[in-house]
């Protein structure tokens, strides 16, 4: 055992070095290599004392990027071409900054030797080496990057430009619904939020809205859209919402875009619109009406006239004839003021006072105002001179007045105000805009809210209570205005009383004077061929015009009619016709009666108005209109 030999245990390999302290050996061994590796940099790297700002070493890319060649930068301090730094105090205070803080990043500029700028990005680091402290600045050339923001921002600015001439409101979310862009229109109505949960920031939500068209959206991958409304200071804003979905370069929806468009304006026009042909709609029916209630009271106020004529005055029955004849009239009225509403009324239009009309109707508004309205009237000082027909002015005001009474039940005053502007076309409004003669109507009355206001032009729209009103009053008087080429507008508060304004177009001429006394009624004794469907229509004007003398043929309708004409061309001398007839009508008449006799003469009668008379083509030359009901005096003076 003793005489085993022992194994020898081999020598142990020294192990290599590290990497940092074999990469310290070689540069320590040949500094050439240091020198070599940061020269190889893309970035400039300058050596710095930081208690002088000299520099004290700088590589290949250092002297490039600034055009200084050689060791031209040695000893120069960092402040001649920094633009972060300008003198000897703010390099340190600027370097203890870094100090503070363990080193420093900064976006900045460097002056180079031919003056111009160049952008950099600066990392700043404090290190020892040889028992001494030195600043190692590693500044990279972003000019490149710089250009590239450019161009982003500027693409950016295009782009939110065109999406802010848009004018539509515009927001961008992700699939959590949060605000990531928002263009100027929507800022400037909604308020910036982006970042924010849309449904937190509209809404005031914790969850997501129920009816949201992003989620419809998101699901099925389409566009969707619907209009919704929201009461705001300035009143309801109508909107129409669209949402479409946002897709990234694979297909996938990232997320939805929002658009908001203001349609209040295209809700008014249509709501205007939809007034206007109510309003001819309700207008057709008045005709039609007016037209059929005429022929009666034509027989009503005919017969009555002459039961008038053969009374006694003072007899027992005359009271009552009066008060028949007194009635039809105003019921003859109530159709001129529906066929005015429908605009199918001839007016009688002429120069006039509008200051004249007023004076002339303030006796008849004191008493319909009652003790406790105080009526008081401001005139214009001189003639304020329109064309209009008196009689459907002072309906108007008749309509406003009453209006007016009835909003102050306690009471109160009632003013009524003339005066001439020159209102400019582009501030007009709803108002007629050049020079214009202004009528306004005011009550100190309960007044009305915006709701109401829109509304108070319809027809048969009535805010008094049931039984009261017939939501007629100032259908009546648009219709009216309009037909005079004027406007009138409302003006109220709840509890502040209402202002209605009417514009009327100023005529320069002198105000027409009035109409001379009317002649004796006539008489005759020519033939008249009367042609009228309405039976008890026909028998009335026989009579009438027998009682007056004349002969008449008579005829239930166009052909009838013609066929009486050939039987008695030799002694007729008028044609007395009514207009729309089974058949063959008044003008299909007259034309196959001028056919055969050119020149004669006729007379044409209708429950319609002339404005229809001419779309129904009568002839103008030789004939006369006359619209029922006909009084008995009224068809002998034509």
């Amino acid at each position: 055992m003793n005489d085993r030999k022992k194994k020898k245990t081999p020598a142990r390999r020294s192990r290599p070095a590290s990497g940092a302290a074999a990469g310290a050996l070689l540069i320590q061994n040949d500094p050439s290599l240091f020198t070599a590796l940061i020269n190889q940099s893309n970035d400039a790297i300058f050596i710095v004392d930081p208690e002088t700002a000299a520099i004290l070493y700088v590589n290949d890319k250092a002297r490039s990027n600034l055009g200084y060649p050689g060791d031209v930068l040695l000893g120069m301090k960092i402040h001649e071409f920094a633009a972060n730094v300008k003198s000897d105090q703010e390099w340190t205070a600027w370097v203890g900054r870094v100090k503070a803080a363990g080193s420093a990043f900064i976006e900045t500029e460097q002056r180079r030797k031919d003056g111009s700028r160049l952008p950099v990005e600066v990392n700043v680091r404090f290190v020892t080496l040889a028992g001494g402290e030195f600043m190692i600045s590693v500044a990279r050339d972003i000019t490149e990057r710089k250009q590239a923001e450019k161009s982003l921002r500027e693409e950016r600015n295009k782009l939110e430009a065109v999406m802010s001439a848009i004018g539509d409101g515009i927001t961008v979310q992700d699939r959590e619904f949060r605000i990531l862009y928002q263009n100027a229109p929507h800022r400037e109505k909604q308020g910036d939020h982006a970042g924010e949960f849309c449904y937190r920031a509209y809404q005031h939500r914790d969850q997501i809205c129920k009816g949201c068209l992003l989620v419809t959206c998101f699901a099925d991958g389409r566009v969707h859209r619907r209009e919704t409304s929201a009461v705001t200071e300035q009143g309801t804003l109508h909107m129409e919402v669209s949402a479409s979905p946002l897709r990234d370069a694979e297909g996938r929806i990232v997320g939805g875009i929002e658009v908001v468009r203001d349609i209040t304006e295209r809700k008014s026009l249509e709501e205007q619109l939809l007034h206007a042909q109510k309003m001819e709609a309700v207008g057709q029916l008045a005709s039609g009406v007016a037209h059929d209630f005429n022929n009666v009271l034509t027989a009503i106020i005919g017969y009555a006239n002459l039961l008038q004529m053969e009374a006694k005055d003072g007899g027992p029955g005359r009271p009552y004839i009066d008060q028949v004849l007194a009635s039809a009239e105003r019921a003859s009225k109530l159709t001129r003021s529906l066929l005015t509403f429908s605009r199918k009324q001839t007016m009688q239009m002429k120069a006039l006072d509008l200051n004249g009309i007023v004076r002339g109707i303030d006796k008849l508004l004191r008493p319909l105002m009652g003790e406790d309205i105080e009526l008081r009237t401001v005139l214009a000082a001189s003639a304020l001179t329109v064309m209009a027909d008196s009689g459907q002015i002072e309906q108007v005001l008749m309509n406003l007045a009453s209006n007016a009474r009835d909003a102050m039940p306690q009471g109160g005053r009632v003013t009524i105000k003339t005066s001439l502007a020159d209102i400019d076309p582009d501030e007009a409004g709803g108002q007629r805009g050049g020079r214009s003669v202004l009528l306004s109507v005011t009550d100190t009355g309960t007044g009305m809210d915006k709701e109401t206001q829109k509304r108070i032009f319809d027809p048969f729209f009535t805010t008094k209570e049931q039984g009261r009103g017939t939501g007629l009053g100032l259908a009546m008087a648009y219709g009216i205005v309009r037909q005079h080429q004027g406007t009138i507008q409302v003006s109220s508060k709840p509890g502040s009383g209402t202002t209605f304004t009417i514009a009327l177009p100023y005529h320069a001429a002198a105000p027409n004077p009035e109409r001379p006394a009317v002649a004796p009624l006539p008489g005759g004794n020519e033939t008249v061929l009367l042609v009228e469907d309405e039976a008890v229509v026909r028998r009335l004007l026989k009579l009438v015009l027998e009682y007056a003398g004349y002969a008449v043929v008579e005829a239930a309708d166009g052909e009838e009619g013609f066929a009486r004409f050939l039987e008695h061309q030799g002694v007729i001398r008028l044609v007395l016709t009514d207009v729309i007839m089974p058949k063959k009508n008044g003008r299909e008449l007259y034309e196959s009666i001028s056919a055969v006799r050119p020149g004669i003469k006729a007379l044409f009668m209708s429950g319609y108005s002339a404005e229809i008379m001419q779309s129904r083509g009568i002839p103008d030359q030789g004939t006369h209109y006359l619209p029922k009901p006909v009084a008995p005096d009224t068809l002998l003076r034509k």
